[in-house]
């Protein structure tokens, strides 16, 4: 199955930033945040990012792409979700600069691009820890309008 975040996901993501977490190949976890990300694909979110917040993960990312991502800003109970993909740093080129531009108060050193494979709930409960990539797009968005309401920025 493929990933395509929901209205609400998406909300999330761009208005909250996110905490990024990857490891290095001998599994030493690597944890930043990043205050800018914006959905630039159905299953793809790209994160500009600061000298100090991609240096914390880069070196990590170049030699083991996987990245875990969580929403910021909010408690877990209000955007209950672990996003994980593969992550590539850009430094230049036209998605780079297009994302430097639309982060206002950023000083972009880097831009983060991460495609989305899995995606899990982390909501408290029985429901904890449910693979939600494994369910069809419009089951998805079911299963969350089921348990929340809220659409961020809306």
């Amino acid at each position: 199955m493929s990933i395509i975040l929901t209205e609400r996901m998406k909300g999330w993501i761009e208005l909250m930033g996110c905490h990024l977490c990857v490891a290095t190949p001998e599994g030493v976890p690597k944890v930043t945040v990043s205050r800018f990300a914006r959905v630039t694909k159905p299953d793809q979110v790209a994160f500009a990012m600061e000298k100090g917040e991609i240096g914390i993960i880069e070196a990590a990312v170049t030699k083991n792409p996987w990245v875990a991502f969580g929403v910021s800003r909010q408690g877990g109970i209000r955007a209950a979700y672990q996003f994980k993909g593969k992550g590539k740093v850009l430094k230049s080129g036209p998605e780079f600069e297009s994302l430097k531009q639309m982060a206002e108060g950023i000083a972009t050193d880097a831009v983060l691009v991460v495609d989305l494979t899995e995606l899990y709930c982390t909501k408290p409960g029985a429901e904890a820890g449910q693979r939600l990539d494994v369910m069809a797009p419009d089951a998805v968005d079911a299963w969350e309008k089921a348990r929340w309401t809220d659409i961020p920025g809306k």
